[in-house]
């Protein structure tokens, strides 16, 4: 079981999710926002691609995601693996989109990694529970 303290004075939920390179021999960490709204986890390309991914073959499937500007089709990839407080998940859908700049954070933390996990969100007390199922 993983305990995540997050700032409840927040209006997001924001923590740190690791992001296994393709060859498996080392992790970057990067600052996502928790979103129970999105159904797929996202990170940025060009992260992808420093991580030995890539998102730009021409093999790799493209994804319809509704944005709030609109619909786009964004490359959907297979990451090695995503840690979140300790707790890993292999094998993991990731859409290649570039949040905008002003967001401060590279990603979303979306259902796909969160179904692999009996979650709660302990919003009065800052905490994030995730217990693998």
């Amino acid at each position: 079981m993983a305990t995540i303290k997050f700032d409840n004075e927040e209006k997001l939920i924001f923590l740190d999710i690791g992001v296994t390179s393709s060859d498996g021999s080392w992790t970057i960490y990067l600052p996502v926002v928790l979103d129970t709204g999105a159904t797929t986890t996202i990170l940025p390309a060009d992260i992808l691609v420093d991580l030995g991914y890539d998102p730009g073959h021409p093999g790799s499937p493209r994804v319809r995601m509704i944005t709030g500007s609109g619909i786009e089709y964004v490359p959907g990839i297979i990451v090695k693996s995503l840690i979140v407080g300790g707790e890993k998940v292999n094998d993991v859908e990731v859409l290649c989109h570039d949040l905008p700049t002003e967001a401060g954070i590279d990603g979303l933390l979306g259902l796909n990694f969160l179904k692999n996990f009996d979650f709660t969100v302990g919003y009065s007390s800052g905490r994030l529970q995730f217990v693998k199922i």
